[in-house]
């Protein structure tokens, strides 16, 4: 039904898809009820040749939930709530592993989106995973194991990134906040699917109910597990690309192999809630 409303094909059985003919200027209240069932089942949404402003792209945006304001600087004159992830030449971009953003927050954004502004002529792809498919790979006994288990999730204030991205005082504040926990194994409340909650070792490094040692072995089994390319597929980025995510329920990776080209994208973030276990 969803593909007869909607010209698109599977990017990989487990995650993906990429529309065709669409445009993101002409969403209606009807349309973007279709997208987010689209997006529930897929993960991740591709969407080409978009030459949006910055408040058309946010106005799309809405369709998917509440924008909230960026921690990214302000820049072009843009909305808050659109962000500007800039690589100018010669500078080396530093987020190049698997992560999910704002695990170490109470409500991790739910949904996020990128709008391709400048690309290098040649790498910067990005990958995205699906937590949900991720689970349903594991074996039993590991499910079991996991089963009421909880990560700590916390910001990591000594990277690069994080000092880039808010002041001093706010890096304090994070340093002294204890940890938030999330539950391991989560349920989808959308469609009622189980997926792993895990994030990079910066962000997600202890188990609640674990030794430090065993619990930081059994976190980076399920952060590897989750990358396998069963569940996983690679986004490479043409101008005016629009790619959406559920970022609770995905890992994406950032290549950082085009340097000492820039690249710039814009950013909008949609609000979450805290996940329940069951």
């Amino acid at each position: 039904m969803l593909k007869e409303a909607f010209n698109y094909r599977l990017i990989t059985p487990a995650i993906g898809a990429e529309f065709l003919n669409f445009s993101c200027l002409s969403s209606s209240k009807k349309r973007g009820e279709a997208l987010r069932k689209v997006l529930i089942d897929r993960k991740v949404l591709v969407f080409r040749n978009q030459e949006l402003k910055p408040l058309d792209f946010l106005e799309f945006m809405r369709i998917f939930g509440e924008p909230y304001a960026e921690d990214l600087t302000p820049q072009d004159d843009n909305p808050p709530e659109v962000g500007v992830i800039k690589i100018r030449p010669n500078e080396r971009q530093t987020i190049n592993f698997w992560h999910m953003d704002y695990s170490f927050t109470e409500r991790p954004a739910r949904i996020l989106a990128l709008h391709a502004q400048d690309i290098p002529p040649c790498g910067g792809d990005t990958l995205f995973t699906n937590l949900e498919a991720a689970y349903e790979g594991l074996d039993d006994e590991t499910r079991e194991q996991i089963d009421g288990l909880s990560g700590n999730h916390k910001m990591d204030v000594e990277t690069q990134n994080a000092k880039n991205r808010w002041t001093r005082k706010e890096l304090e504040e994070m340093e002294k906040a204890p940890p938030l926990q999330h539950p391991l194994v989560c349920t989808n409340p959308a469609n009622k699917k189980k997926f792993l909650f895990v994030n990079v070792p910066i962000f997600c490094g202890s188990i609640s109910e674990m030794q430090n040692y065993e619990g930081s072995q059994l976190l980076a089994r399920l952060y590897h597990h989750a990358q396998r390319p069963e569940y996983s597929f690679r986004l490479t980025w043409e101008k005016n690309t629009i790619v959406v995510w559920e970022n609770d329920h995905c890992l994406h990776y950032p290549v950082s192999d085009y340097y000492p080209h820039e690249r710039k994208l814009l950013r909008v973030a949609i609000k979450g809630e805290r996940r329940p276990a069951r």
